[in-house]
């Protein structure tokens, strides 16, 4: 998505951060729309038309078209007394499904908010999609989000502790293959060089159940992963998936203490579908 100045907090794509790969044949229309829904999610609130095109880039009369056309179909509110626009109940339920197949007595959004609130760190959705984990949803710890991973942002999966906890629940040969991938494919910023390293971090990762990681993150943060694949090898429907806590490493490092109960604790009330424990004993290990 083009960015211009704006007066909104913004998670910042880093050099860490891929394009989406759409392909040639991409229609424009349909990816603004999902752009422009990715951007109400990064905001939490309703959003005027100048500060859309703001934060976007996108010409004001294709931005106000499609504002329009999304409320008219029902996707969108409009207040007209503070003239901002939000996502409709209709969008919130739509694909709700999903969520309710592979998790019928669980409550993720719940979950993230939950963990969120407790540690005071931001919580990321992450999935697999082909060699790279994509950010799906984010519960932002604070206003302030220039330091956030961007909704929908990719990165290559022996490049992230949330690819290394996905890596950690796949076979061998699975592992191999999309580590294989991610090492010929040439980039300036790589932490890991050859696959001894990822099959060594991904067996730390089995081990201790979570990928713990600060020489994978941006400078000066930190990430704590870990797989809700629950030992059944990927949900057929969704693929593997996983949360992470994802802040300054200051911040982690400083309410690390809370972390590991506090996942246990809010996997267990919000997440029964999955049966994902954490060890509590020894110090957290890296990869």
């Amino acid at each position: 998505m083009p960015r211009a100045k704006t007066g909104a907090s913004l998670p910042r794509p880093t050099s860490r951060d891929h394009e989406r790969e759409l392909g040639g044949g991409s229609v424009k229309s349909a990816r603004r729309v999902f752009e422009l829904l990715e951007l109400f999610e990064q905001l939490n609130r309703p959003a005027t038309v100048s500060e859309i095109v703001a934060a976007t880039g996108y010409p004001q009369s294709s931005a106000t078209m499609l504002l329009r056309t999304l409320q008219h179909m029902g996707y969108l509110c409009f207040n007209p007394d503070a003239r901002t626009y939000m996502p409709s109940l209709r969008m919130n339920m739509l694909g709700g499904w999903v969520h309710d197949q592979v998790l019928p007595h669980s409550n993720l959004r719940l979950a993230m908010q939950a963990l969120c609130r407790r540690v005071g760190i931001s919580v990321v959705l992450g999935q697999r999609s082909g060699r790279f984990v994509q950010y799906a949803h984010e519960v932002f710890a604070s206003d302030r989000r220039e330091d956030d991973l961007p909704i929908g942002a990719m990165r290559p999966l022996t490049e992230t502790a949330m690819g290394y906890a996905l890596m950690a629940v796949m076979p061998d040969d699975h592992v191999r293959r999309v580590a294989s991938a991610c090492l010929n494919d040439p980039q300036r910023h790589r932490a890991v060089r050859d696959f001894d390293q990822v099959q060594a971090a991904v067996q730390t990762v089995r081990r201790l159940g979570y990928a713990y990681s600060t020489r994978l993150q941006v400078p000066g943060r930190a990430s704590f992963a870990f797989s809700l694949d629950g030992g059944r090898g990927g949900h057929a429907e969704a693929g593997l998936f996983g949360l992470a806590l994802a802040g300054r490493r200051s911040a982690l490092e400083q309410r690390m203490p809370l972390v590991i109960d506090a996942i246990n604790d809010v996997l267990r009330e919000f997440v029964p579908d999955v049966d994902v424990r954490i060890g509590t004993a020894g110090a957290i290990e890296s990869i």
